[in-house]
């Protein structure tokens, strides 16, 4: 997996937790990253996010929670600000944060803006996470949330498009529980189709807010 994405919590497949075993759940919000030699380097950007390399929008199809119809990402969203993140319903805590987090950035924005951003789900436990379940889950943070659910196939598909680690299979529990490994960051598309930041669990709603109003304005990091 690229270097700038960061693994979740949660109980994750053992051995991708090993692979990146010095990965932290949250995002820097300091406004400054080291440069390896103990330099801290001072973020300049107008943005509180965090910069990425440039991804491009994931040319895919799946199945919308809200109408059971296909829903191709690029074409649905094309020109949209655009949020994507990939987690499931029964996550104890990065998926809700962050869903909770988003919607509380929604309701900071006028309403006008707000109703120009879509946020994606894309569910990495299909077996689970019906299309059902999906649009009441994501309906207790914001109504206009767009659950999306398709084969595992498609699933890692998106996951390489995007180069958000998601892992291949749950870790079960002796309990009967089980978790899913995946990147616990949110991709923030801008209206052409890329997305030049990213958001963490750890980012604060008014940082989501502040940037999601210069995406929506048009501007790019």
């Amino acid at each position: 997996m690229i270097s700038r994405k960061r693994l979740t919590a949660g109980l994750a497949v053992a051995a991708l937790v090993a692979a990146t075993a010095a990965c932290s759940s949250g995002g820097s919000s300091s406004g400054g990253t080291s440069d390896g030699t103990g330099m801290v380097l001072i973020n300049t950007s107008p943005y509180k996010g965090d910069i990425i390399t440039p991804v491009a929008k994931p040319t895919i199809t799946f199945t919308a929670d809200t109408t059971g119809k296909p829903y191709d990402i690029k074409a649905m969203t094309s020109g949209h600000v655009t949020l994507l993140y990939f987690g499931y319903t029964t996550c104890p805590d990065q998926c809700p944060l962050t869903m909770a987090n988003t919607a509380a950035a929604l309701r900071i924005l006028p309403k006008a803006d707000a109703a120009k951003i879509t946020v994606l789900f894309v569910t990495v436990d299909p077996t689970h996470d019906t299309l059902a379940r999906l649009r009441y889950w994501l309906g207790q943070f914001n109504p206009a949330f767009v659950g999306l659910r398709g084969t595992l196939s498609q699933i890692q598909q998106a996951a390489r498009q995007t180069g958000v680690p998601v892992g291949s299979a749950p870790e079960k529990g002796p309990d009967g529980t089980y978790a899913y490994a995946h990147g616990t960051e949110m991709l923030a598309y801008s209206t052409n189709n890329t997305a030049y930041e990213s958001f963490f669990p750890s980012t604060p709603p008014a940082n989501m807010a502040h940037d999601l109003a210069l995406l929506v304005a048009g501007h790019h990091p």
